[in-house]
C-alpha cells in the first residue's frame, strides 16, 4: 500500500474512539461469561485447554475423544496453551477459556489501527477498526474458544508488518518491520500450521511480484528475522516429534495436504464438512456483511461504477495490499471443498483496510457520502436482520441441542452426587461442565447404552430417547427442549411365585 497525503480529521476524538471500543469490550466480555460452550468444536477446544491445565502438560494437547483421553494432534497449541493459562488464574470457566480470542481479536485491531493510522492517517485506521467491529462473524468469534481468531492475528499481523515495512524508508525502522513479519508467521505456524505462511505469503509475493518490487527484499532482516521465525516456532514441532515419533507426519500430509484434496484422509478426531468449491467466495461476502453493502449499492448506480472505475484507476492492484489480502485468501480457499466460514476470517480486516481507504477516495467517509449510501443500503440491512430474527424460533431447538451448557449446570446442581452416563454419545461439553463425573465412552447402539446406563443418572437428547418406554423403569427429573435427565434405572420387580399349571377337569383328583 503506497503512501498517500495525509487524511482529513478523524471521524473521532482519541477519547471518544478508546470509550467506544471499551463499551464494546465490556460487551464482548460479558457475552463470554454468558454463552454456553457450542458443540463440537468450541467445547472440543475448551476442553483441551482445561485438561491441559489440571494436568500441567502444555507440550501435547489432549482430550476425550470416544470414551479415550488421546493426544490431539490435528492443530498446534499455541491457542490452548493461552486458554490453559487463563484455567490457571481464572478457573476452568467460560470467561478463562475465551479469554485467548478476545485478546487475538483485540491485537488484531490494534495491530491495523497502528500501522493504517502511520501509513493513511487516523481517519482511515479509525473507520478500519469499525468497519471490522461491524462485521458480526468478527464479533462472534472475538469470544469463542478456537483458533481461528489467533489465526487472523498472526496472518493479518503478518500482512500489515509488511504495509509498514513497503511504507518506511529509514532502514531501522524496515528491519523492525521485517523481524514483526518473520515473528507474525512464527506464531502462525503454533496456531495452525504452514497454513499461516500461505494465507500470508501469497499476497505478499503477489504485492512484490505485481508491483515488481525484488530490490526491497535486501533491506529485509533475513538474518535476524530467520533466527526468530525458528526460535519460536521450530521447538514445539521437535519437542512434540521426540514424544509422538508419527506426529510430523499425520499433521502436515493428513491434516495439512490430504485433507483439502481427498475426502477421507486419515482423520482421527471426526470427518470434515463437504461443501462445493467456490464456497469461500459465499463465506467472503457473509463474513464482510454489512460492509460489503457500500460497495456493492454504489455500483448499482451510474456515478458508483463511474467512481469504481476511476478508483480502479488510480489505486492498481499491484499497489494495493489489504485488496490483495482478501482476494487472494478467498480464492486459496475457493480450490477447496472443505472450508469453513471461519477459514476466511482474515479477509475481514483487509476488507476493511481497503474499503476505509476507498470510502475516503469516494468521498463516503464524509457525512454527507454516508447519509447517501445509508439510505441506500439500509433497506437492505434492515431486510437481512429481520430474516435472521425471524429464524430464531426454528432454529432454538439446534441451538439448544449446540449450547446444552445451561442444562449441563442446572443437572450438576440438581445431582450433588452420582455420576452421569449419556445415552449412545457423550459431547464434549459435558466432560467439560460436569467434570469426572461423566462415565466416558464410545458412540453406542441403543441396546447397549441403555443397559450400562442403568445404575447411573441417564442424559439424553429426546431424539435419540423417544422411541424407548424408559417411564417404566426410570423417573425423569430434568428437562429442556432438547435434553432430558433421567434417574437411575429402577430394580427390576421381583418375579411373581411359580404356581401349578391348573388340569383339565378330567384330570382333576376326584372326591
Amino acid at each position: 500500500m503506497s503512501s498517500a497525503p495525509a487524511s482529513p480529521a478523524p471521524l473521532f476524538s482519541r477519547r471518544t474512539f478508546l470509550i467506544l471500543l471499551a463499551a464494546l469490550a465490556v460487551l464482548r466480555l460479558a457475552l463470554n461469561c454468558l454463552v454456553p460452550l457450542m458443540d463440537p468444536s468450541e467445547a472440543r477446544y475448551a476442553l483441551i485447554c482445561k485438561i491441559m491445565a489440571e494436568s500441567g502438560n502444555y507440550l501435547e494437547p489432549k482430550l476425550i475423544h470416544e470414551g479415550v483421553l488421546m493426544n490431539f494432534e490435528g492443530k498446534p497449541p499455541l491457542s490452548f496453551q493461552a486458554g490453559a493459562v487463563a484455567c490457571r488464574i481464572f478457573g476452568a470457566n467460560l470467561f478463562a477459556v475465551r479469554l485467548p480470542s478476545f485478546l487475538f481479536a483485540a491485537g488484531l485491531l490494534a495491530v491495523l489501527y497502528g500501522a493504517v493510522r502511520r501509513i493513511r492517517g487516523e481517519r482511515i485506521a479509525q473507520l478500519a477498526v469499525l468497519l471490522t467491529l461491524a462485521s458480526p462473524i468478527y464479533f462472534l468469534y472475538a469470544g469463542l474458544c478456537m483458533t481461528d481468531m489467533a489465526l487472523a492475528f498472526c496472518v493479518c499481523s503478518a500482512v500489515f508488518a509488511y504495509m509498514v515495512f513497503d511504507h518506511e524508508t529509514v532502514r531501522r525502522n524496515r528491519k523492525l518491520a521485517s523481524t514483526g513479519f518473520f515473528a507474525a508467521l512464527a506464531l502462525g505456524m503454533l496456531v495452525k500450521g504452514p497454513v499461516a505462511l500461505v494465507m500470508a505469503g501469497i499476497p505478499v509475493f503477489l504485492f512484490v511480484l505485481l508491483g515488481n518490487r525484488w530490490r526491497d527484499l535486501k533491506d529485509h532482516a533475513w538474518v535476524l528475522g530467520s533466527a526468530v521465525f525458528f526460535l519460536i516456532a521450530a521447538p514445539w514441532y521437535v519437542l512434540m516429534q521426540r514424544a509422538n515419533p508419527d506426529f510430523l507426519y499425520y499433521f502436515f500430509v493428513n491434516e495439512n495436504f490430504k485433507r483439502f484434496l481427498f475426502k477421507e484422509y486419515g482423520d482421527q478426531y471426526g470427518a470434515g464438512r463437504e461443501f462445493f468449491r467456490g464456497m469461500a467466495f459465499v463465506w467472503f461476502l457473509l463474513s464482510n456483511l454489512p460492509a460489503v453493502l457500500l460497495v456493492l449499492f454504489p455500483a448499482c448506480s451510474r456515478d458508483g461504477r463511474a467512481r469504481l472505475a476511476e478508483l480502479w484507476r488510480k489505486r492498481v492492484l499491484a499497489n494495493d495490499l489489504p485488496l490483495l489480502g482478501f482476494l487472494s485468501v478467498t480464492l486459496f480457499w475457493c480450490l477447496t471443498s472443505r472450508v469453513l466460514i471461519t477459514y476466511v476470517l482474515p479477509t475481514v480486516p483487509f476488507f476493511s483496510v481497503w474499503l476505509a481507504v476507498s470510502l475516503t477516495e469516494w468521498n463516503f467517509a464524509d457525512k454527507a457520502g454516508f447519509r447517501r449510501t445509508l439510505r441506500t443500503a439500509l433497506p437492505a440491512i434492515w431486510c437481512v436482520t429481520c430474516a435472521v430474527f425471524a429464524s430464531f424460533p426454528f432454529a432454538a431447538d439446534r441451538w439448544t441441542d449446540k449450547m446444552p451448557g445451561e442444562f449441563f449446570k442446572k443437572t450438576a446442581a440438581l445431582v450433588p452426587d452420582g455420576q452421569f452416563y449419556f445415552y449412545r454419545r457423550v459431547p464434549y461439553s459435558a466432560y467439560f461442565y460436569l467434570g469426572d463425573r461423566v462415565i466416558p465412552h464410545a458412540k453406542e447402539d441403543a441396546g447397549p447404552s441403555e443397559t450400562a446406563s442403568r445404575p447411573h443418572y441417564l442424559v439424553g437428547t429426546k431424539h435419540d430417547l423417544k422411541r424407548h418406554p424408559l417411564k417404566e423403569t426410570r423417573r425423569e427429573l430434568l428437562t429442556t427442549g432438547v435434553w432430558t435427565l433421567y434417574a437411575p434405572a429402577d430394580p427390576s420387580p421381583a418375579a411373581p411365585a411359580e404356581t401349578a399349571p391348573e388340569l383339565p377337569d378330567s384330570q382333576q383328583d376326584r372326591p
